[in-house]
């Protein structure tokens, strides 16, 4: 399951891997959330149609991208999503996120939009009264965040995860190591650190409304109803904000969809990019 292959450019914030299944066919890149990386979408991919070019990618500060050392903002990370793009030689793609990639992909249409055919978002938190998970809200206490990140690994990648998911068989050791290895040593644990500090929803979404309200691509949202890190709202939200978008809602998935119903993330997505 996990991509071998890998590539790798310099963005404006350091080395970024990626991969790319190259061919001809429609763009999709694929753009992961907190804690994971771009191990997350692997299920997925053997189930999308052939005639896609599929990108996934790791954050900086995630999985083998560059701990850049350094807090990194949403909107940056927007700017090395089009870093990629240009890279690449796109001049327009497919996007689709989750979870704090949802976050990004709201920051990127807010500049960037003119480069996005269709737009997937995926358990987003996006709206200024997000109300983030205790222990976020723990390790933004100095002293203590460092503690705990030391402490919480094992939860956060573990525990944490498996909360996110129905089908719990699905998150294989492969993807726990894909996703909580690089935070092993210490430039890792300072990493998490910061990524878990990435900023106050009332402040670091405080322009999504407007935003979101300014779409005009094609827009998908898709929501697990067995969530338990990302209210319903959010999702519904969106989808009343956004002309002419769609909300799908899978019964049986929760927070991690890709890892949890990768067949019918899959399904929903060939539907939708055609």
């Amino acid at each position: 399951m996990i991509q071998k292959n890998k590539k790798q450019f310099r963005s404006s914030h350091g080395n970024i891997v990626y991969t790319d299944s190259q061919g001809g066919g429609e763009p999709l890149i694929f753009m992961h959330g907190l804690p994971t990386s771009q191990a997350l979408w692997y299920p997925v991919l053997p189930h999308l149609s052939p005639q896609y070019r599929a990108i996934t990618f790791d954050l900086n500060d995630y999985g083998e991208s560059e701990k850049i050392g350094r807090p990194i903002s949403h909107k940056e990370r927007a700017a090395v999503l089009d870093e990629l793009r240009a890279h690449l030689g796109l001049a327009t793609f497919n996007l689709i996120a989750h979870d704090l990639g949802s976050s990004v992909a709201i920051d990127y249409m807010g500049k960037y939009a003119q480069h996005v055919k269709k737009l997937v978002i995926m358990s987003p938190p996006i709206y200024p009264d997000f109300k983030e998970p205790a222990i976020v809200k723990l390790v933004r206490i100095s002293g203590l965040g460092e503690v705990l990140v030391r402490v919480i690994r094992p939860f956060l990648f573990n525990i944490g995860i498996k909360q996110g998911l129905v089908h719990k068989k699905n998150f294989t050791p492969e993807l726990l190591e894909a996703f909580a290895g690089p935070f092993a040593d210490k430039a890792g644990q300072a990493a998490l650190l910061r990524i878990l500090r990435w900023g106050r929803p009332h402040s670091v979404f405080k322009d999504y409304p407007q935003i979101i309200q300014s779409i005009a691509v094609p827009t998908l949202i898709i929501q697990g109803r067995q969530d338990p890190y990302i209210p319903m709202s959010q999702a519904s939200r969106m989808q009343q904000m956004v002309a002419g978008s769609r909300l799908v809602i899978i019964e049986e998935g929760s927070h991690f969809l890709p890892i949890d119903t990768p067949k019918r993330v899959a399904e929903i997505m060939n539907e939708f990019i055609g």
